[in-house]
């Protein structure tokens, strides 16, 4: 069995600006200590990030840990003991039951322990600012009242690890080329 202390907090806002218009708000703090006989988190308690509820510019468990970038593209499991994330999202009518947004993520996921096979992905409390990642983007939602049918496409801005030129920050065609679609039922918060 492991042996693990694991908690995660969310704080969300909702400010409502107007009918039907809202500016949300949600900051997320996730720590995972594994102890004892456990060096490493259970895969299914550990922290991801990527995806449609949170980390939008990237896919599912395709971001972090930390600074880690494989050279090739590799299929590696992207966990973490640690994680930070803070989301905005401007809500907005369109027309009818079709509403839109504007969102902006930072985030990232870090291990307790250094890992040979992710390098640059352990936390450290020097280093783990620079290693925050930012998207943003804009979405569609048709609210049926009884459910929320959205599709959110989102740009990667800023990378935790640099690029050819020592830059973490990216504008231009490589960001729509590393552009994400998303479709979802729901809010992502």
């Amino acid at each position: 069995y492991a042996q693990f202390v694991r908690a995660d907090v969310a704080f969300r806002q909702y400010l409502k600006l107007a009918e039907r218009t809202w500016l949300v708000f949600r900051e997320l703090v996730g720590v995972g200590i594994p102890y004892g006989n456990s060096y490493d988190m259970p895969f299914e308690r550990s922290f991801y990030s990527g995806g449609s509820i949170g980390m939008r510019g990237w896919k599912y468990r395709k971001l972090g840990p930390g600074a880690f970038h494989p050279e090739e593209d590799r299929n590696v499991e992207r966990i973490g003991d640690i994680q930070l994330e803070c989301n905005a999202e401007f809500r907005f009518p369109i027309t009818g039951t079709l509403n839109g947004a504007l969102f902006a993520n930072v985030g990232n996921i870090w291990g307790y322990h250094a890992n040979p096979l992710l390098p640059g992905g352990e936390f450290h409390f020097n280093t783990f600012y620079d290693q925050l990642a930012m998207d943003a983007g804009i979405g569609i939602r048709l609210d049926f009242s009884i459910a929320v049918i959205r599709i959110d496409w989102a740009l990667p801005f800023r990378y935790p690890y640099p690029n050819d030129n020592g830059n973490h920050w990216t504008f231009g065609l490589n960001n729509i080329l590393d552009s994400h679609v998303s479709f979802n039922i729901g809010y992502p918060f």
